[in-house]
């Protein structure tokens, strides 16, 4: 008998609405996370060009002949690594951008 009763508890009208409601919810929270996700990678993005612009672009006024070429010896060292992995990467055998 107590079988027939957990049965009728499982197809009950508030189960149902209260699994509906649950399904729901995790829908918009899925939804929400989606959202939040793409959000951030579109501020990544945006912070990733910031930064390879502002490496790219350096803002110094002893800049090489007419192309606004920087020597590696006037950078700080990070963007001298950046630049001699660009240059490796370019297939460049004089890094000296």
């Amino acid at each position: 008998m107590g079988l027939f009763q957990n049965l009728r508890l499982l197809t009950g009208e508030s189960l149902l609405t209260r699994m509906t409601e649950l399904e729901r919810r995790q829908e918009l929270l899925e939804d929400y996370t989606d959202q939040k996700l793409d959000s951030m990678r579109v501020y990544s993005a945006r912070v990733g060009k910031r930064e390879r612009d502002r490496v790219g672009s350096p803002r110094t006024n002893d800049r090489e002949g007419g192309n606004g070429a920087v020597p590696l010896a006037s950078t700080s060292p990070r963007v001298a690594a950046l630049l001699a992995r660009r240059a490796r990467r370019l297939g460049v055998r004089d890094p000296v951008v």
